[in-house]
């Protein structure tokens, strides 16, 4: 009997040690205390799979009892090889769709979560749902934010930082880091003593949306400016996107433009008019897509395309760790002579091959082509 409650009490020794308090600070600037490494936890967007790839390559969905929408919404070929070779991912309840009311407080409260992990600005709840956060602390479920989103150049980091001390995988979150600052500085180095900065419009959803949404002071819009570049929205956006007429475009004239492609395989071959790339993208499908676009006689007018200074990157970077490559794509494009090196589509390669479960499918990133239309 004696032997029986030393085991016992060995055994729950043992558990306790594995898990410590932990203090952080997330990225809404909350204090928040959890028992870590978290076991059962639940995320909003399904699109933080990648980040979460990133860390526990060896099974992504370890730990996820919910999830507010799947990863197909906008990664669908990824989705479909995330559920191939982790079936478990299969079997995930889902508490919402694609927005903040879709989702179930009650549901997520069912599911009995210990952490729940939000975005600090996305479709999903968000620093000011206050009422949402009240109801799952009252449940002892302990809210969590980060951001790939609103503020990617300074809060990448530190959000792959938290996730990786909640989750116990401090060391992965590190190597990924320490990947990213080492591709971040060498892109600051070389530009540092630019004096010539070229104007560049960075226009969201080509194709999908009126001409020309651009973005500014927010997302991937401060990417231009530590590329080397003078982003032409920033003076007149009001928020971080902003809808710009083709009059202000052809005014501004700007050296170098570039369009995030939301588009897809499926649309391009029925010839739909939204810049498509991605899985199951050839090169040339890409760069015929985004040429095909830039055959309207408003951008036909700019120097830009004229010169063949328009590009296309995928559009689903923008809340993404993997945010690090379009970086260097717009280093390429707006100081082709001090980047000749740098191939943003392998720098993805490269990426996956080291940190991810799976490889890359697809071309990422394009230049127009007169010949292309």
């Amino acid at each position: 009997m004696k032997l029986f409650f030393a085991v016992v009490l060995s055994f729950f020794v043992a558990q306790q040690s594995n898990a410590s308090l932990l203090e952080v600070t997330d990225l809404a600037g909350r204090k928040i205390s959890i028992e870590a490494p978290v076991s059962k936890f639940v995320v909003s967007e399904g699109r933080y799979l990648t980040a979460l790839s990133i860390l526990r390559p060896e099974n992504p969905v370890q730990g996820i009892v919910g999830m507010m929408t799947t990863m197909g919404w906008t990664h669908p070929v990824l989705d479909k090889k995330l559920k191939a070779k982790f079936p478990e991912a299969r079997e995930i309840p889902l508490f919402g769709s694609r927005s903040a009311d879709s989702v179930s407080v009650e549901k997520i409260i069912d599911l009995k979560p210990e952490v729940a992990i939000f975005g600090l600005s996305d479709h999903g709840p968000n620093a000011k749902n206050r009422e949402l956060m009240q109801q799952l602390d009252a449940a002892g479920i302990t809210v969590v934010f980060i951001d790939f989103r609103l503020d990617p150049l300074n809060n990448t980091i530190p959000s792959l930082r938290l996730l990786g001390q909640i989750l116990g995988e401090e060391e992965r979150a590190a190597r990924y880091i320490n990947h990213y600052e080492k591709r971040l500085a060498m892109v600051r180095q070389r530009v540092d003593n630019v004096e010539n900065r070229p104007t560049v419009f960075l226009q969201v959803h080509a194709g999908r949306r009126a001409c020309c949404w651009g973005m500014a002071d927010g997302m991937l819009g401060p990417f231009v400016e530590v590329a080397g570049g003078k982003n032409i929205a920033d003076a007149v956006a009001p928020g971080p996107t902003a809808l710009h007429t083709s009059e202000f475009l052809l005014n501004e004239n700007p050296d170098v433009w570039i369009g995030t492609a939301s588009g897809t395989l499926g649309e391009f071959k029925v010839g739909s008019l939204p810049v498509a790339m991605g899985a199951g993208m050839t090169t040339e499908m890409a760069v015929k897509s985004l040429s095909g676009y830039l055959a309207a006689d408003e951008f036909q007018a700019m120097d830009a395309i004229r010169s063949s200074r328009a590009h296309s990157f995928w559009h689903n970077f923008y809340n993404s760790p993997f945010n690090i490559v379009v970086l260097e794509a717009f280093a390429k494009w707006i100081h082709p002579d001090r980047f000749q090196d740098v191939d943003p589509q392998q720098s993805l390669i490269d990426i996956y091959d080291e940190f991810m479960p799976f490889g890359v499918d697809g071309e990422y990133f394009a230049t127009y082509r007169h010949d292309a239309n």
